[in-house]
């Protein structure tokens, strides 16, 4: 499933994205970061909440925090909202840190080559371990690699014990392209012929990334897959504030949670976990 990309937007976009929203009441912006996939989804989630309220808007360029930089950039006051994909511990939450999780998006397998279809677990151990170094015709494959510590590499751990140990091996293989964060491994998975990375439905469908979504054993992963349970890989993607959110940050989260939100969320591969 091709869908078109503007990658050079993407940069533009973050900074757009990240602190679009504007604080009505003392002309402040709502200070937003966090977890790549989230990025996409939120700039359109903001062009739309200023549109509606009629505002100024104050762009400011944030750099990608990641969840685990968002949670430390919004303990220390930097940001106002962080955007995460992955659920707070006891000992945050202990903190007074509150999450709202606005979202599931399908955790997928992308690739540059076009007429690629589907992988079995099987098939993606073999790419992944080095027993299988290219497609069907013979073009090379081109792993992106995501840090061990990443949510990415868990969840594709995840997926099968075969495939765990064969991430193992390609985390080990000389030559590995790792990218440090969402959109880099889109982007490096956009520029490498016969390329094979990890993404989610929400960054492939808000960021118009050319790339194609595989399916994975036999199921094309989609928001109504993920609903009715034949597809059951997914990324959990929350808002979280210090203590009860209020003020501006208040009023963005309820537009997120409006059905116009909704909307937009289930537009760009969201299943939505919440009642408007």
């Amino acid at each position: 499933m091709p869908i078109g990309l503007n990658r050079r937007g993407c940069a533009a976009g973050v900074a757009v994205l990240l602190l679009l929203i504007t604080n009505f009441v003392r002309g402040e912006p709502i200070r937003v970061g966090g977890t790549g996939s989230a990025l996409g989804t939120m700039k359109i989630l903001g062009e739309a909440f200023a549109r509606q309220n009629a505002s100024k808007i104050e762009l400011t360029l944030m750099p990608n925090l990641g969840s685990s930089g968002a949670l430390r950039a919004l303990q220390a006051g930097a940001i106002d909202i962080a955007l995460l994909s992955r659920p707070l511990s006891e000992a945050q939450h202990a903190a007074g840190l509150v999450a709202f999780e606005y979202g599931r998006s399908p955790f997928v397998l992308v690739s540059s080559k076009p007429g690629v279809g589907n992988l079995t677990p099987a098939a993606l151990a073999d790419l992944l371990g080095g027993r299988t170094l290219t497609w069907s015709d013979g073009q090379p494959v081109r792993l992106v690699l995501r840090p061990k510590t990443d949510i990415d590499s868990e969840i594709l751990a995840s997926l099968s014990q075969g495939i765990a140990e064969a991430l193992t091996i390609a985390s080990r293989r000389q030559g590995m392209v790792i990218a440090a964060t969402d959109q880099e491994a889109a982007d490096h998975a956009e520029r490498l012929p016969g390329s094979l990375a990890v993404s989610t439905l929400a960054l492939i469908v808000s960021e118009r990334r050319k790339l194609n979504v595989l399916s994975f054993d036999g199921v094309p992963p989609s928001v109504a897959a993920l609903a009715d349970g034949s597809y059951r890989h997914f990324k959990s993607l929350a808002m979280v504030t210090r203590g009860a959110p209020s003020g501006a940050a208040l009023q963005f989260i309820e537009f997120v949670r409006s059905p116009q939100g909704r909307a937009i969320l289930e537009a760009n591969g969201h299943l939505v976990s919440f009642k408007p």
